[in-house]
């Protein structure tokens, strides 16, 4: 008896534990909290294929839902706890089936989400082919740039925007600031 007991303890623990936290869309007039710990996410779907949700591991473990994408674009803006992540899934169609992602498989999956700024993660690229997928990230910073100013003009006015995967340094959003005489 104390065996099971023990066993069911342990499986509710790996359960609980094992669950990404769900995050909330981002509104334009929210601001972020005072005690920087948390950054704004913005992030484009580009899919053949429908995409149930995006899963992030570091130092919490998040999911991006498809619930989150705004109705009239494919963005979703949010805020998430600042840190290094991975992508680590895909999930497509529904929450069962998954595409395994991860920096580990000589991808580059890593974000880097900072406090108190819009992360521009890229625009997530999910096509079928064949029975397979290709699945990569594309830096379309104009796009992004441009959608933000139409659509979060407040948000814009109080956060510096930055490009938030890791790899190749890319300045875009800092030369633009410049050429507009705000930096």
């Amino acid at each position: 008896m104390k065996r099971i007991i023990a066993i069911s303890a342990i499986l509710l623990t790996i359960l609980i534990t094992g669950c990404a936290t769900k995050l909330e869309q981002f509104k334009d007039n929210s601001t972020l909290n005072p005690d920087d710990r948390k950054g704004v996410v913005v992030i484009a779907y580009e899919s053949d294929t429908a995409i149930h949700s995006l899963i992030f591991s570091g130092p919490a473990k998040v999911a991006i839902e498809h619930t989150l994408y705004d109705q009239k674009h494919n963005y979703v803006v949010t805020t998430m706890p600042a840190g290094t992540y991975d992508i680590i899934r895909a999930k497509v169609y529904n929450r069962y089936n998954y595409i395994e992602l991860g920096s580990d498989d000589g991808g580059n999956w890593k974000v880097n989400i900072e406090p108190n700024k819009i992360n521009y993660i890229g625009h997530f690229n999910l096509d079928r082919i064949g029975a397979g997928f290709k699945v990569q990230t594309k830096n379309e910073s104009t796009l992004a740039l441009s959608f933000l100013k139409e659509n979060y003009p407040s948000l814009m006015n109080r956060y510096p925007l930055v490009y938030a995967k890791d790899g190749t340094r890319d300045d875009f959003f800092s030369y633009i600031k410049t050429l507009e005489g705000e930096e």
